[in-house]
């Protein structure tokens, strides 16, 4: 079912970036990426787990500055029930370790540079471990803790398709050795086992109760379609088995294909971005490239690009959630924050422009409603990384040459050893690694 046709012309088309990045007399990308990519293991990756975290463990407070295995045992975050985790520091492994290596990948196919090739080996062995630490075949959870075996017990449909989409891109590159594919094939299959199972729908490890952020993948709709054929597609593609080849051409061909006609749909009405959109561009990059019929893979990728495209020319201000940006604030104090950004009432921002309003560690002065300071990298700096990758991943020779222009300036500014926060760090290096890709 695979085919990399797509990703062959775009990396002909952009490779006069690659010439001009060449010549120019700074270090060459590729090397920058290198520094940064050395950075994030330093930071962020435990050696004893081969995964990177959501926090930085290279401080005074070391593993301490995650959730406890004691609290984690017991469902919490400090005095929190919070089964899902959020705020422990690894609530995400799953999602950000696929990221990065998926990212890997596409930037080992293009340069054939064995540090990625290193490096991807590397969190594929994290993501062994995240699989083989539940209890439950095929259960993805939100962990485990350095020490190897806590986690969060439930999860989310964010985890567990990205280590989906994640173990597929690395068994289908020319990194893996035949050891790993095994493994790849074992653990998708069990993924796969488990959903069919609870018919689809996304279950705490104990199949008692929905996940936090769980529901029937199955259902034939905007929200449910890519993420469900992308799964399925990549077990059967995976695996080559002919029960999971079978429901793939089942589901892809239910009801007349509407699966696609639903990809193919704008998203709902604004604000429609989220800093967690990029796993869209993940999932619908895997099943353009494992499907094999021609039309289909182009109602996929017309949708990536239609949503790139927009990302990069919206008013980010209206289309990219509030919460995300600011949290929960009341919406009359928004302005303020924004005024203290220097944007005017009623101004419309590009996430170019906003990019060009960040300084690094840059906060705001304290807001009149609560005295504290808020920081401006979840729209100036975060919501730009996210709908690069959407570019970068989107196929589109013109929306990639506006990404690649972001390249050099995100490596210069964007400091990995002085970053405290694991989601600019993860979203930093999957950007630049997919730059690689497309670049050479």
């Amino acid at each position: 079912m695979r085919n990399y046709s797509e990703a062959r012309r775009l990396r002909v088309a952009c490779a006069y970036l690659a010439c001009v990045w060449a010549a120019a007399e700074s270090v060459p990308l590729r090397e920058e990426v290198k520094v940064q990519c050395r950075a994030y293991v330093q930071g962020f990756l435990n050696a004893n787990t081969d995964l990177c975290y959501g926090k930085r463990l290279d401080t005074p407070k070391g593993l301490a500055i995650l959730e406890s295995p004691e609290n984690i045992a017991q469902g919490r975050v400090g005095d929190v029930h919070r089964p899902w985790g959020y705020g422990a520091g690894m609530e995400d492994v799953a999602l950000q370790n696929g990221y990065l290596l998926f990212a890997l990948c596409d930037a080992y196919e293009t340069t054939h540079d064995p540090f990625f090739a290193d490096f991807a080996h590397r969190v594929f062995r994290g993501m062994k471990r995240i699989a083989s630490c539940a209890s439950v075949p095929g259960f993805v959870p939100r962990g485990p803790h350095p020490d190897g075996k806590s986690y969060y017990r439930d999860s989310s449909t964010d985890q567990h398709t990205l280590f989906v989409c994640a173990l597929w891109r690395f068994a289908r590159s020319t990194i893996a050795t035949s050891e790993e594919r095994a493994f790849v094939r074992q653990a998708l299959l069990d993924v796969g086992a488990r959903l069919e199972r609870n018919k689809w729908i996304l279950k705490v490890e104990d199949d008692s109760r929905l996940a936090h952020v769980g529901w029937n993948w199955s259902a034939i709709n905007q929200g449910s379609s890519g993420l469900f054929l992308s799964t399925i597609g990549a077990v059967a593609d995976t695996t080559g088995d002919a029960h999971w080849c079978g429901l793939y051409r089942r589901f892809a061909d239910e009801a007349d294909g509407k699966r696609w006609e639903c990809i193919s749909r704008d998203p709902p009405a604004s604000p429609r971005y989220t800093l967690f959109y990029n796993q869209h561009a993940f999932r619908l990059a895997t099943l353009a490239r494992l499907e094999g019929d021609r039309a289909r893979q182009d109602q996929v990728r017309q949708r990536l690009r239609a949503t790139a495209r927009h990302m990069l020319t919206c008013n980010a201000l209206a289309e990219w959630r509030t919460l995300d940006w600011i949290g929960k604030i009341p919406e009359a104090h928004v302005q303020e924050y924004l005024g203290t950004l220097g944007v005017k009432p009623g101004e419309r921002q590009t996430v170019a422009q906003l990019w060009a309003r960040y300084e690094p560690g840059k906060r705001s002065p304290p807001m009149s409603w609560d005295q504290r300071r808020r920081s401006y990298a979840a729209l100036c700096l975060r919501a730009p990384l996210v709908s690069w990758q959407y570019a970068l991943l989107s196929g589109d020779p013109e929306l990639c040459r506006q990404a690649l222009a972001m390249a050099e300036q995100v490596a210069e500014r964007i400091d990995i050893r002085r970053e405290r926060s694991g989601w600019i760090a993860n979203e930093t290096i999957v950007f630049l690694l997919l730059a690689l890709a497309v670049s050479g």
